[in-house]
């Protein structure tokens, strides 16, 4: 006679039942299991559901850690080629105040000095992480890259005036020589061929080729041309800054009062006109209206 809690399971095949006879503990021990195995099957599911989650957004996560790598990488060439440009700007300022020998006390950022022993410290939170720290340390180095050029741009147009100024005096100074020649009488004392007396020469004699091409010393302006008795015919040429020559016998004159030349032109030719004892150039230097030795400019 069966148990009054007792469970039959009944399985057939092949022609044939079998009949399995679960008492009740038992039968709660396998609805128990049972749970317990969808319990464990269903939490698997919610855990590799969650797994993927995370997967995806870590996936997502290092495709910005990427981004933010390559941007900073970007920042960071931006940065060397910045430093590289202001080296090359420091070099060149560095030569440019050799070569015009300015005082270093004339320098606008010569006294500035940047205070190398300050400290930093204090504790970092969780929000302060490495890629903000960096943020800040890039924009402090760039603002400091920034106002080193702006400095040094600065110190360079000071400099490059300065240069400009000294160039246009430079070429304003007659540095050639108005003919190629044989120098028969300098400046200075000598004995007159006329009067055979003391007298002074304000400038210097070169004999050449009759009809040879006379070249303007510098560029400049004709400010006196015509004939002269003891001059013959002469060219005066104004070049700025107090700097004025003189071509004296000429056999041609090539300009007018008023024509702008340059260096090298031909403004006439050797000749022997006014007084003189043969063909030759008489060439005189003025600045600010006092002669002074060709000598002194010529190359």
């Amino acid at each position: 006679m069966r148990a009054e809690h007792d469970f039959t399971l009944r399985i057939g095949y092949g022609g044939r039942a079998r009949e399995f006879r679960i008492g009740r503990k038992g039968f709660v021990a396998a609805v128990a299991t049972f749970a317990l195995l969808f319990i464990a099957f269903t939490h698997f599911l919610y855990d590799y559901r969650e797994n993927l989650s995370n997967l995806g957004d870590l996936s997502v996560l290092r495709q910005r850690v990427s981004e933010q790598d390559l941007t900073l990488y970007n920042l960071h060439s931006k940065f060397e080629s910045l430093e590289t440009e202001v080296e090359r700007l420091r070099a060149v300022d560095a030569r440019v105040r050799s070569l015009v020998r300015i005082n270093e006390s004339l320098r606008p950022g010569a006294a500035r000095k940047r205070d190398k022993s300050s400290g930093i410290g204090g504790m970092e939170t969780q929000e302060a992480g490495a890629l903000s720290r960096l943020d800040r340390l890039l924009d402090l180095r760039f603002e400091q890259l920034k106002k080193d050029v702006l400095v040094d741009v600065k110190d360079l147009e000071a400099v490059c005036e300065e240069l400009d100024g000294r160039r246009i005096v430079l070429e304003s100074a007659p540095a050639i020589w108005p003919v190629r020649g044989i120098l028969s009488s300098g400046f200075g004392v000598r004995t007159s061929p006329f009067t055979d007396t003391k007298v002074f020469h304000h400038g210097m004699d070169i004999i050449a080729r009759q009809g040879a091409p006379v070249k303007a010393a510098a560029a400049g302006k004709a400010v006196r041309s015509g004939y002269e008795s003891l001059f013959g015919n002469v060219v005066v040429l104004d070049h700025g800054y107090g700097y004025r020559t003189l071509y004296a016998h000429l056999g041609e004159r090539r300009v007018a009062v008023g024509d702008i030349v340059q260096t090298g032109d031909s403004i006439g030719t050797v000749g022997k006109t006014g007084r003189t004892t043969g063909s030759h150039l008489h060439y005189e230097v003025h600045v600010n209206g006092l002669p002074v030795n060709p000598v002194r400019f010529l190359n």
